[in-house]
């Protein structure tokens, strides 16, 4: 997540630092793995500062999810607005369905809905609070997208596509995840080209 590093005080910086690698590992290895120890250890810190930045365990995860869902939105709307030929639904779709998503929680990368949306159920009430604020940014963001031809509710139906997709994908073999995906993209985006969101591709004269 893009921060502004020079304007932060020495213990700023170290507390995002300490967030990043927990966003990462939560994404990579899943909420139960997020040791305090292990997080302060591959931040290169020492365990005993950790309670000058969080006064639990909880706290960090709460913090730590809401950076992973701002990591996430960071880099999807750089590939927004870098691919300025097309419709930026169908870019976020592309995006979300891709090989690169696919395979991003491996480096502790991707949407956190998709890498650990199954276990938001089972949260503390503060961390549940902060899953289902990133949840609403990620249907906010498509219905956003559809320029007024998406409800709110056709969002999170889509919402529920893109990321039911991708963790359906990643409990296959990779051909065939690659195979879904691709058939899953295709399939949605001739969905949205029906109802309008998105355009259907120009036709040669």
């Amino acid at each position: 997540m893009a921060t502004q590093g020079n304007t932060l005080s020495k213990k700023e910086q170290t507390h995002q630092r300490i967030l990043a690698t927990a966003a990462k590992m939560i994404r990579r290895d899943g909420f139960e793995a997020l040791a305090v120890a292990e997080v302060m250890k591959q931040a290169g810190l020492t365990h005993g500062g950790f309670y000058a930045h969080f006064a639990n365990r909880d706290a960090l995860l709460a913090e730590a999810l809401a950076y992973a869902g701002a990591d996430s939105r960071d880099a999807m709307e750089t590939a927004l607005a870098m691919a300025s030929q097309l419709s930026p639904l169908q870019v976020f779709v592309d995006a979300y369905l891709s090989e690169q998503h696919l395979l991003a929680y491996c480096n502790g990368a991707g949407c956190p809905v998709a890498a650990l949306g199954g276990e938001f159920h089972r949260l503390d009430p503060q961390s549940k609070t902060v899953a289902a604020k990133v949840v609403d940014a990620l249907v906010d963001r498509l219905e956003q997208l559809g320029h007024g031809s998406l409800s709110k509710a056709q969002a999170f139906l889509i919402s529920g596509t893109l990321v039911g997709v991708v963790q359906l994908a990643r409990t296959l073999e990779r051909s065939e995840a690659l195979t879904y995906l691709e058939s899953s993209r295709q399939l949605l985006l001739s969905l949205l080209q029906s109802t309008g969101a998105i355009s259907a591709p120009a036709t040669l004269q």
